[in-house]
């Protein structure tokens, strides 16, 4: 009978480390890694390029891909993910306003110039009175647009109102343009429409209409760029984490640098 006890202890006890064990592994493999949303596929290689610096601290970046422009913000609030790299602060705001969420904006990674563009036109001087002008949807990706006219005085916004414009704050409109708002992902699409005169878009969105910031007729000035430089944005809790120290770190090396200069025929610069 002793034996049997022993034996029954013994495995009792191995059971019980073996839980123990698997607990710990568990905890230490999530503690481990590192999950980041992204949309488009130059962020996506971006972190590729920073899977390899995070592994020598022991870390394993995983890419969560989503397919629009709300998913990215909703995995990082409901700790789907540990952080996203999508978007620009000004965005992230509006979202923290709209969903009462607590994002935060931790480091900029790069930043490029918005532009618009004309199938038809090669200078804003020629738009025709009455033309059609997309621009983006949303009102942080409107005010951006709005603030360009403002600046090349194709329209004029409201005293004050910055980067915030909206279309109500068109104080004067020399050509009387019509502006359409178009979901930003379909911006470039509206670049064919016959009906529309210049199109507001993002060197991201320019390749498949075979097109670089070369081709804009109105592109924005560089301070206004970096006010817009797209970022790894966490939740308030963990932005002093270990976790976003490393990704942080990961992302802002050379190597990253040079790709992100390299892979855009120079439209994105770095902003690290």
């Amino acid at each position: 009978m002793k034996k049997i006890y022993f034996a029954g202890l013994a495995l009792a006890t191995t059971v019980v480390f073996a839980a123990c064990g698997g607990e710990d592994t568990a905890t230490t493999k999530d503690t481990k890694e590192i999950t980041v949303a992204v949309q488009l596929e130059s962020s996506k290689d971006i972190l590729e390029i920073a899977k390899k610096e995070a592994e020598k601290e022991g870390y394993t970046i995983n890419i969560m891909e989503v397919s629009d422009n709300v998913a990215y913000n909703d995995a990082v609030q409901h700790e789907e993910a540990d952080a996203n790299f999508a978007q620009h602060e000004p965005f992230m705001k509006m979202f923290n306003q709209e969903k009462k969420a607590d994002l935060v904006a931790v480091q900029p990674i790069y930043y490029f110039a918005g532009g618009f563009y004309s199938k038809e036109y090669n200078d804003a001087n020629e738009l025709p009175d009455n033309g059609k002008v997309g621009i983006p949807s949303d009102p942080t990706n409107e005010g951006r647009a709005l603030a360009i006219l403002n600046a090349k005085g194709v329209i004029q916004l409201k005293e004050g109102v910055g980067f915030d414009g909206t279309i109500d704050d068109v104080v004067e409109n020399p050509k009387n343009l019509k502006f359409e708002r178009i979901d930003l992902l379909n911006l470039a699409k509206a670049y064919d429409e016959s009906d529309i005169a210049m199109v507001f878009c993002y060197p991201a969105y320019l390749k498949p209409i075979k097109l670089t910031t070369d081709d804009a007729i109105l592109l924005e000035a560089e301070d206004a760029s970096k006010h817009y430089a797209l970022q790894v944005v966490t939740r308030d809790g963990e932005k002093d984490s270990e976790k976003i120290k490393v990704l942080k770190e990961a992302m802002t090396t050379k190597e990253v640098a040079d790709y992100i200069k390299n892979s855009s025929d120079g439209a994105n610069i770095p902003a690290f």
